[in-house]
């Protein structure tokens, strides 16, 4: 009967003791759980509002990106983005290069030939509008060559 007093008495202290970890770590896992969901959770809270914060200001900041590259967009269109230059003597009795026609186009092939003739007396310079790669004024074949060249 000592024996099993004995073990009853062992048995007991390993409960009591056993029986005390789980508290002390119910205790550390109810405290952490309070905290996360407690306290915890206005930080959280407030880390969500600062994200979706920030997004609105990130989608903001986007939208005139956006906006900007339109009219961005808009404006290359209508800038001088081809060109021809055509050099050429067009009198025998020069010599040199010296007289040259430019074309100067946008997107849709609109925008101005220029033409300067070198001579000896005088130099002359010509502009023409264009609209569509044409002209309203008769165009020479330099002229015409030109407004190819910044075509291609």
């Amino acid at each position: 009967m000592e024996n099993s007093l004995l073990f009853l008495l062992i048995f007991s202290a390993g409960f009591l003791i056993w029986l005390i970890i789980l508290s002390v770590l119910l205790f550390n896992l109810t405290k952490k759980n309070n905290h996360f969901f407690n306290v915890g959770a206005e930080d959280i809270k407030g880390l969500l509002d600062s994200v979706v914060s920030d997004n609105k200001k990130f989608n903001k900041r986007s939208e005139k990106v956006e906006q900007g590259l339109d009219e961005i967009a808009h404006v290359m269109k209508k800038s001088f983005q081809k060109i021809g230059l055509i050099r050429y003597n067009p009198f025998k009795d020069t010599g040199g290069d010296m007289s040259f026609s430019i074309a100067l186009l946008d997107l849709e092939d609109s925008g101005i030939v220029i033409t300067s003739i070198h001579g000896r007396g005088a130099d002359r310079v010509y502009a023409k509008s264009l609209q569509h790669g044409k002209s309203q004024h008769n165009l020479s074949a330099e002229e015409i060559e030109a407004i190819k060249k910044a075509m291609e």
